[in-house]
């Protein structure tokens, strides 16, 4: 056996606890990287799902025919029926568009924005759309493209109070709560202004009370 001089046994311990020190912060900084990939918006619902963090993301939802959502958020608020005494918060989503929203069952319109629900509270989301008009609410409006009005018509369209087919989803797993008839606002009115050669029928949307009321029902009923 050839004898190995004692300060070589120590600088070799040396070497190699420098070894596993730099083994253990290589692994460190990737725990560390992968720690920091997981605060990115994107990575963090691939793994673990959609989270809502604009109330018009739950648009998408109403994106289903024959009353079937489109793709639901597995990270929104749960919809329980057995808490009568707690608010079901809402979103109601027109022509792609979240156009009203609640945090409560007070079905009286508040005055400000505040009663907008944070959008990962949101347990309902009620996809309206128009299915035609109230019978005997027309009105045909003329309009022209000369100057204040003036000139020869050069397009007609139509106005009427709106008739509108509300199905509710739950936000986290899209399962159909309930389906509603509502209509648009009663007073129907000419637009001052239309689009160019625009001639499709517009029609009155429900009135923010409308979707509350609908949401106090379905909590009253639950």
């Amino acid at each position: 056996m050839i004898p190995v001089h004692r300060s070589t046994r120590y600088r070799d311990r040396r070497r190699f606890g420098r070894r596993l020190v730099g083994a253990t912060t290589a692994l460190g900084l990737a725990g560390l990287l992968a720690w920091a990939l997981m605060l990115l918006p994107p990575v963090n619902d691939a793994v673990l799902g959609d989270l809502p963090r604009d109330l018009h993301d739950f648009a998408r939802m109403c994106e289903g025919e024959n009353e079937e959502s489109g793709e639901p958020f597995p990270r929104a608020a749960s919809y329980r029926t057995q808490d009568a005494g707690r608010s079901h918060p809402w979103v109601a989503i027109e022509d792609d568009w979240a156009a009203h929203s609640s945090s409560g069952t007070d079905t009286k319109e508040p005055v400000d924005r505040d009663h907008e629900p944070a959008p990962e509270s949101v347990q309902l989301v009620m996809c309206s759309k128009v299915s035609g008009s109230v019978p005997g609410t027309d009105i045909s409006c003329s309009y022209t493209s000369g100057p204040l009005g003036y000139g020869p018509v050069t397009q007609t369209v139509e106005f009427s109070r709106g008739q509108y087919t509300v199905s509710v989803f739950e936000a986290r797993d899209g399962e159909l709560v309930a389906s509603r008839t509502l209509r648009g606002e009663s007073k129907v009115e000419c637009a001052q202004f239309v689009a160019a050669e625009e001639a499709e029928p517009r029609y009155t949307t429900p009135a923010w009370k409308a979707y509350a009321d609908l949401a106090a029902d379905l909590h009253g009923a639950s």
